[in-house]
């Protein structure tokens, strides 16, 4: 992969788990599984309650959290919801660079996304605590698969950070044997612009060949 993509390559790695973080993370967010108790489940944005009695079963979700309304839900909403945008800027990004960093490096890209990514971890992360305290005081209520979800999804953003933190710290090596210079020309008698390029190799100080190329660009 290093040879197809160059120096987009470890970033090219880091945005393909920073994407998977970033679908397990909207999946959990909008899910209501994050707790569990015999009768219900609950989420950040709706509650399932499932009834058997009298020989009638079944459930029924609402999105009114009103009766399981707390102040620290609000909290855990917002760290989550921080930790989305906070992910979404390197993933709208970091497309544009793989692409331009084929033959570029941009260091102060590279560090704005790995803040950016690290931000997010560290959200998501106080989000998770708060949760899982909060529902750990109370023992009819147990962690359900949303949470475990937030946990996979930070730690593949912490192997993002890593990655996009490799991919600033360590400068790509270009070949420095070739190099072009192009400009343009305009013909003095027939007007026609001409479109020039000039090739050049160099080694050991010495200059080993040219090459120059020219396009003719009609006007007319």
């Amino acid at each position: 992969m290093a040879g197809v993509l160059g120096a987009a390559s470890i970033p090219f790695i880091g945005c393909v788990s920073l994407l998977a973080c970033m679908v397990l993370q909207i999946l959990a967010f909008a899910a209501p599984f994050w707790a569990y108790s015999p009768t219900a489940d609950i989420g950040l944005w709706r509650r399932t309650n499932c009834i058997d009695e009298n020989g009638v079963s079944g459930c029924y979700r609402t999105d009114h959290m009103w009766y399981f309304y707390t102040e620290w839900l609000d909290a855990v909403r917002a760290m989550e919801a921080l930790a989305i945008i906070f992910w979404a800027i390197p993933l709208v990004i970091l497309p544009v660079y793989i692409y331009v960093s084929l033959g570029l490096y941009y260091m102060c890209t590279m560090m704005t996304m790995s803040v950016f990514t690290i931000l997010g971890c560290v959200c998501n992360l106080i989000g998770i605590i708060i949760f899982g305290a909060k529902i750990g005081e109370n023992s009819d209520w147990k962690t359900g698969w949303c949470l475990v979800l937030c946990v996979i999804a930070c730690g593949l953003g912490i192997a993002a950070f890593v990655l996009f933190l490799i991919a600033c710290c360590k400068k790509p090596q270009f070949d420095p044997d070739t190099y072009y210079i192009s400009g343009l020309f305009v013909g003095p008698e027939d007007e026609q612009i001409y479109v020039i390029e000039n090739s050049e190799s160099e080694k050991n100080g010495s200059i080993n060949g040219h090459g120059n190329h020219a396009l003719v660009i009609d006007d007319n």
